[in-house]
Parts: structure tokens; sequence; C-alpha cells
């Protein structure tokens, strides 16, 4: 028997370092992380399976027993305990542990985990890989033993249910935040108390990427945790506002959806209008069955007040796959503005119609930069073609005066003589002819 038991420890901690050899930092579905280097074993646990990540030295890790005692991977019951070292990890696996608190004494960094095998396990149900920046999810989870959804009410009364998630980019803001808290008590989202069953309502406010969803339930006896990918997408819905034309009492509310993602056809937007005071709230149903899309966009018109509002709202859909979803649409601060009067004697051409109040404006005063640039443009062009002619013109006067030379020379007027470039003397002065 003991031999069958070290081929079974040894064929585990094979495996185990099969897989720690891979790059990969997302935990298995029934792991739960090591805590401040001390976790605890419940009962009837049948295997167990710590790994430990340290440093990049040899070290020795020590691994204390609820009794107090200590084992080393030099030191350790052969016949119930398997562990591997090297100098970056420990793996060890024990058969039919001690129930109880454990400690590992050592310097420990990365993934730490231990797996557990044991008739109760964690089990959550309709949580998908792929979903939408603010999107609600609703999953039912139960704790089962040997097959059994647990409904003691000794043992689910002080059990809690938290849910993590744990972004794989650093740097983003979202690397660890934990989202919901629930207990099996029949209160908020949870349908029956101590049925085992809890009805979780998640609310994916998260920058979009790649997570790991931690769901961890815990009472004075045992701890349980299931782990999961999740991707979160961008929203498959987009919508932009913008006052009517005309600067009419009223605003355009234009929605595109991305066909790719989501059915057209299944879309129900649940949104309100709300006004700056609060005070006046307009629901504002869209059935995109109803409206027609022109490349995947339709707008509606909505009158409305000279005033400032906010719209929010919710999206219920169905994705291509099948999957029904709703997400809840990011809030939007905006404006309706009424005209002054110039610009109401005056219609705004079908190019401008477009614009409010203040990007007429701006426009305005962009036009009037243009207008000085191109001014000083002019300009400069003007007095290059004034510096051009000029130096033209001193070019034909010289190219004149040498053919007038070449052809004095030719008609023997002017002799090659009488061109010296000598310096000019001054001429001699006869004497008699000053005393004259």
């Amino acid at each position: 028997m003991a031999i069958i038991k070290k081929k079974w420890i040894a064929f585990t901690l094979l495996i185990f370092t099969v897989m720690s050899s891979m790059a990969h930092t997302i935990y298995a579905p029934n792991d739960i992380p090591l805590l401040d280097n001390r976790f605890r074993i419940d009962p009837n646990t049948e295997q167990v399976t710590i790994i430990l990540n340290h440093p990049s030295h040899a070290q020795k890790v020590v691994l204390v027993n609820p009794d107090g005692s200590k084992w080393y991977a030099q030191r350790h019951p052969p016949e119930t305990v398997g562990w591997f070292n090297n100098r970056n990890q420990d793996i060890i696996t024990i058969q039919n542990p001690m129930p109880g608190p454990w400690q590992a004494i050592a310097s420990l960094n990365g993934k730490n985990r231990i797996q557990l095998l044991n008739p109760t396990t964690l089990k959550v149900e309709k949580l998908p890989l792929k979903v939408y920046n603010k999107e609600y999810l609703t999953s039912y989870i139960s704790l089962i033993n040997d097959g059994q959804v647990m409904t003691d009410k000794d043992l689910l009364n002080n059990a809690r249910l938290t849910v993590s998630l744990i972004n794989s980019d650093k740097q983003t803001n979202d690397s660890q935040k934990s989202i919901a808290l629930y207990k099996d008590d029949g209160q908020s989202y949870d349908s029956l108390p101590f049925d085992g069953k809890l009805s979780t309502r998640l609310f994916m406010d998260l920058t979009p990427g790649r997570y790991l969803v931690n769901i961890r339930t815990k009472n004075n006896i045992f701890i349980r945790s299931y782990n999961a990918d999740m991707i979160v997408f961008p929203q498959p819905l987009g919508y932009k506002i913008k006052q009517s034309n005309n600067n009419k009492s009223s605003a355009e509310f234009t929605f595109v959806v991305d066909p790719l993602e989501i059915d057209p056809n299944s879309v129900v937007i649940d949104s309100l209008i709300t006004d700056s005071s609060g005070s006046n709230t307009k629901q504002l149903i869209v059935h995109l069955a109803d409206q027609i899309l022109e490349n995947d966009t339709t707008t509606l018109k909505i009158e409305l007040p000279y005033k400032k509002y906010t719209y929010s709202g919710e999206v219920f859909a169905t994705t291509v796959d099948g999957r029904e979803l709703s997400f809840q649409l990011p809030e939007y601060e905006f404006e309706v503005v009424s005209a002054p009067l110039d610009i109401i004697d005056n219609p705004i051409t079908s190019s401008a119609a477009e614009l409010t109040v203040t990007e007429l404006e701006s426009k305005t005063i962009e036009e009037e930069e243009i207008e000085i640039a191109d001014t000083f443009q002019y300009l400069w062009i003007l007095v290059s073609i004034l510096i051009v002619i000029i130096i033209i013109s001193i070019f034909v006067v010289l190219f004149m005066l040498k053919r007038k030379q070449k052809k004095l020379l030719e008609n023997g007027e002017l002799s090659l003589d009488d061109i010296s470039t000598e310096p000019l003397k001054p001429l001699e002065i006869d004497e008699n002819d000053v005393k004259k």
C-alpha cells in the first residue's frame, strides 16, 4: 500500500512540475490562495498540494503542522508526503492531511496557492468568459458535498461569499477589485435563505482587459475558492446627443450598434432624461426592431425645453452567440440652448446647421484667423514678385549695355585701346596756358 501511495505522490508531483514550467498565472478552478503564509485544511480533505514560489536561491522551506510539528524537504513522512524542490519552487503533496491551521515558513513571492482534493467543492453557474464593460451578470453559486448541494444551516449560517477580480495588467487602476459580498440569508439578490444556492448579481464596472475572477466562501470550518478567466470588452452599443438643426427646442439622439457582437433587432434601451434640477424626468424607451437602421445607426428627435440635462440608461440585448445580457450606458450631460437674435434673423446655412451657438462662435474666430493668415500670405507673394522683377530688370539693362558696346566695336567707333582698366589719372596742365 505504501508503494502505491508513493507512486501516486510521485505522479502528482511530476504533473505539477510540468505545469509549473509553463508560463500560466491563472489559478486552477478550486485553488485557494496562500495568505500571510498561512492556510486552513478542513476535515475530510483527501489530498492537498501546496505550491510555494520563492526567490531564485536555495532556501529551506519549513511546513508547520497544526500540532506544531515541522516538516522539511529532507525530513517528512515519506509514506504520505511527497516533496519536490528546486531553486525557485517547492511543491508538496500530502495524503489525508491533518485538519486545522497550517503555516509555511519561507520568504515567498509569485503565485503561491493550495489545491485541495475534497468532496466539498464550490460550484459556479452562468459565468461567461467574455463580458462587456458595465455589464450586469447574474450567477448562481452553491457548495457541493458528495454531489449534493449543502443546505445545513449550521454550516451556511456564517458562510460569506466574496467576488474579486485581478487584472493581469498591473498598470491599470483595477489591478485588484472586490465587487460583491453575499450571504445565504434570503436577502438582497439571494432568493431563499439556507437553500445552499446564492443568486449573485455582479456589476462589471471595469476597464476592458483580461481578469482573473476569484469567488471565495469561508466560515469557521472551511474555505473554498473558485477561479476563472474573464475578458472584459468595450460596450457593443454607443450613442451621441446634439441639438437639432436650426437651434430648435429639441435634441437628436443617435445610437450605433455593433452587429458583430449583438443582434440589432434584440436591442431595447430603457433610459431617462433628467434636467439639472432633478425635478423633471422623461423616460425614453427605444426598440431598435421598430427603428430604421442605416449603417447600424438610428437617430431620434426628442422635443426638450431649453435646459441642461443628464442622460442615463440600461441596454437589454442578445449576443450573436445567444447570451442574454444587460449593461449600463455611461451618463452624459448636454444642454439645449436658445440661439441669439442675430442668428435667428439670419438663418444658418446647411453646412453649419448642426453646430450649436458655442461652436458657431468658435468657427467665426477661426475664420478671422484664417483671413489674417491669408492676407500675410498675399503680401509675401507680392513682395517676392517685386524682387524678381527688379532682378530681371538689372539683368536686362546689363545685357543691353553689353550689346551696345559690342556694336560700337564692330562699327569702328570704339577701339579696344579706348577701353582701359587702369585707374584714371589727372590731366597735365600747361603752365603757358595758365599764364595766358
